[in-house]
């Protein structure tokens, strides 16, 4: 990480650039400055602070927030540990919170915040209830605890969730929105039940855009879900949510007039009264966007080629499709097909989305689980599954017959399925 005054040299040079379009960066339109990487870099991995500090531009954190800093739930880019310790969710874990019409608890907003600037109670603890099944899985549920602005809407659901990891997903970004829609078409055939499905999401002008990073596929692009993680993660304004107050509701008074990034800014353009301007937002998606796709384990050619033969003879590829095409020619090598897909109650949550039911989620990049494993992070969205056989154990729904092959085949052919996903 840069020092205080590297960081503050490079931030001044970033706001004196000429802004590069997050959504051009993202997409590979025109080269990268390696300054514009590094400032990226420094600004997903510096931790904030609340406001007033003693310089305006390392201001901002909270009221409420969730983590200091990205790198707090992307260690070294990649998967949160999803850690539980006495039935309590580590740092890593978040609990979104919505309504049936996608708004936000009345009291809690969209998600439920663990900590808070000097004066403003957090708004409770993430507490999470595993449960041993016979068969060896483990069931999890959030359940907030020490709620610390009463209670929550019996209306409002839940959904605990694990930041992801964030290697190769510009390469995701640089999918074309009409390979989706054609994997939407060819599934619709519904063959093995499988029929995935592009989620649509309308914009704040009233247009649609294809959807495909977050869990349920909520943001179309890096740049929305980037902004999004700085607001409700960090409770940091910019472009796309420029409450200086973050997730608080107008029920957290307190919250709402406790000091922000922005309050001595008097000047200056509209950009200048955000806690995260274009000019830093565009630079962190450059970063993000930058970053490779997670490089497999080696295996022997042999091995490789008996387990990719049984990933698609099981049906795992149907929807952990191993490339998809993109706008320069080549492939992202990431396992996935970007589509929402109806994984069976015993994954479902509390939470439907307009748009995305309980139990939907959209296919989750295989690119990267050999590293996710390595780091006993968990798998799936939650971090429930210990191993790839515990997460194929989870897979109901559309992902059934998938699953009713894999335990149908052979204890060797089994083993060489396993190892073969183990090195992804």
């Amino acid at each position: 990480m840069m020092g205080r005054i590297g960081f503050r040299v490079a931030l001044a040079l970033a706001l004196w650039a000429t802004p590069v379009s997050a959504q051009n960066m993202a997409a590979g339109a025109q080269p990268l400055d390696k300054l514009d990487l590094a400032i990226g870099k420094a600004l997903f991995k510096r931790p904030w602070v609340p406001a007033p500090a003693s310089t305006r531009g390392d201001d901002g954190l909270g009221p409420l927030f969730d983590a200091r800093s990205c790198t707090t739930c992307h260690p070294r880019d990649g998967r949160a540990p999803a850690m539980i310790e006495d039935g309590t969710a580590g740092r890593g874990f978040v609990l979104m919170i919505a309504r049936p019409d996608g708004s936000g608890d009345p009291v809690y907003g969209r998600r439920f915040q663990i900590d808070a600037v000097p004066g403003i109670p957090p708004e409770g603890i993430i507490g999470v209830k595993d449960t041993p099944l016979p068969d060896g899985r483990t069931a999890r549920a959030p359940h907030p605890q020490g709620l610390g602005y009463g209670a929550l809407d019996p209306a409002s659901g839940l959904s605990l969730r694990v930041a992801p990891d964030l290697k190769g997903r510009g390469a995701l970004a640089q999918v074309p929105d009409a390979a989706l829609l054609a994997i939407e078409t060819e599934q619709a055939k519904g063959q093995d039940g499988v029929s995935g499905r592009a989620r649509r999401i309308t914009r704040p002008d009233g247009t649609t855009a294809i959807g495909r990073f977050g869990w349920k596929a909520g943001q179309p692009d890096l740049a929305s879900q980037s902004a999004e993680a700085f607001f409700l993660d960090l409770g940091l304004s910019n472009p796309y949510h420029p409450e200086p107050w973050g997730d608080c509701t107008p029920t957290q008074a307190a919250c709402r007039d406790a000091p922000h990034g922005t309050a001595n800014r008097t000047g200056g353009t509209a950009d200048d009264a955000l806690e995260i301007g274009r000019p830093l937002l565009d630079r962190v998606v450059a970063y993000v966007a930058s970053l490779p796709p997670p490089e497999p384990e080696p295996l022997p050619e042999p091995q490789r080629r008996a387990g990719a033969r049984l990933f698609a003879a099981t049906g795992c590829a149907a929807c952990h499709r191993p490339a998809l095409p993109t706008r320069d020619g080549g492939q992202a090598h990431m396992f996935t097909d970007l589509l929402l897909h109806d994984m069976g109650p015993g994954l479902g949550d509390t939470m439907p989305e307009p748009g995305a039911g309980a139990s939907q989620w959209r296919t989750a990049p295989l690119a990267g689980v050999s590293e996710a494993l390595a780091a006993r992070t968990g798998l799936l969205h939650d971090g429930r599954a210990r191993t790839i056989q515990e997460a194929i154990g989870w897979h109901g729904g559309e992902a059934a017959e998938a699953a009713r092959r894999f335990g149908a085949l052979p204890a060797p052919d089994k083993a060489a399925l396993v190892r073969y996903v183990s090195s992804l």
